[in-house]
This record gives structure tokens, C-alpha cells and sequence, in this order.
């Protein structure tokens, strides 16, 4: 989605946009979009500096941080950047200290603004930092790789790593207690 610069007034401008599935590459692995993403709002200019203020819809598939099951995420996110043109971002020194204000601010190069990147880094700075099928998850038998949620695998779970077997013989002392 491209917004036209020369186009914008003070008053601002609406947009909205569809991404279908598959439309917007998330770069994630374990993230894609479950179904379409409906993005819209406002982008306005006073002088150089474009404001773009808006929100969006989308549906998130991930899969479970424990059992690797598909895992729907609803997300709505409201953003607001600020895009500055390429030329004059660059133009300053590049030792000079950055301000608060200056930290909401994008550069933008030509005479468009692609929102595309925009929309797809709030939607993964959205996502939530742990993506669970359920509550009580139990995941994936570390020996087999069986699902646990289906049921017990059958595998001896009575391995215990030799690193941690004083720590064990401690437990077991302090039980008898």
C-alpha cells in the first residue's frame, strides 16, 4: 500500500487497505496471516513531515510454544508514525544526539510512502511473546516428540540427567524429613 506525499494536505487523507492471506510476508516462521488483514486511517502532511495514524485488523496463526499446534491470535492495533523525507534525515551529522521527538520518526525516499513494512512490524510487535494452544499445555515428549496433549507417549520418563542428580538425592533426603 502506497500513499502519494504530494497528494496530502494538512486536513490529512482516509486510506484502507486489504491484505489478503499470504499477501504480507511476515518473516516470521512460526507466524502467517490466518485471514485478511484490513488496515485504515489517516495520513496528513505539515510541511516535510507526513503523520500517519491508524489501526488494524487481523487474524494471526502461530504455533504453540510447547506442542507446536496452530494457534488462531486476534489482533487489533492502533499506530501512529511520523515519515520524513530520506534526504533530509540523512543530511544532519551522523554524531548528533537524538531527541524524544526524534524517535517516533521513519524516512521515507521519492514521492510515496510504502506502508507495507509499517503494518507488517506492528503486527509482529503486536504478537504476543508467548503463543500457548492453552493454559495447560503440555507439549512434546522431549525423548519421542509425541504430542502429550493426545496422551501419555509410553516412554520412560525416569531419565534423569546426571547433572542434576545431587540435586535429586537432595529432594529425596529432604522428603524422608
Amino acid at each position: 500500500m502506497r500513499i502519494e506525499v504530494e497528494n496530502l494536505t494538512e486536513a490529512g487523507r482516509h486510506f484502507e487497505h486489504t491484505y489478503a492471506p499470504g499477501a504480507l510476508e511476515l518473516d516470521s516462521e512460526s507466524a502467517a496471516l490466518s485471514r485478511e488483514a484490513r488496515v485504515g486511517g489517516r495520513a496528513s502532511r505539515r510541511g516535510e513531515e507526513i503523520r500517519v495514524k491508524g489501526q488494524i485488523e487481523a487474524g494471526i496463526e502461530v504455533a504453540c510454544d510447547r506442542c507446536l499446534a496452530p494457534v488462531a491470535v486476534p489482533l487489533e492495533v492502533e499506530f501512529e508514525t511520523a515519515f520524513i523525507p530520506q534526504e533530509r534525515a540523512a543530511a544532519g551529522d551522523e554524531n548528533v544526539e537524538l531527541r524524544d521527538e526524534d524517535m517516533g520518526l521513519a524516512a521515507f525516499e521519492g514521492d510515496s510512502i510504502d506502508l507495507d513494512e509499517l503494518v507488517r512490524e506492528q503486527i509482529l510487535l503486536a504478537l504476543p511473546a508467548r503463543h500457548l494452544c492453552r493454559e495447560d499445555c503440555a507439549g512434546l515428549c522431549p525423548a519421542c516428540g509425541a504430542d502429550l496433549n493426545a496422551g501419555h507417549c509410553g516412554c520412560e520418563q525416569k531419565q534423569t540427567d546426571p547433572r542434576w542428580a545431587a540435586l535429586a538425592d537432595l529432594k529425596k533426603n529432604k522428603d524422608r524429613q
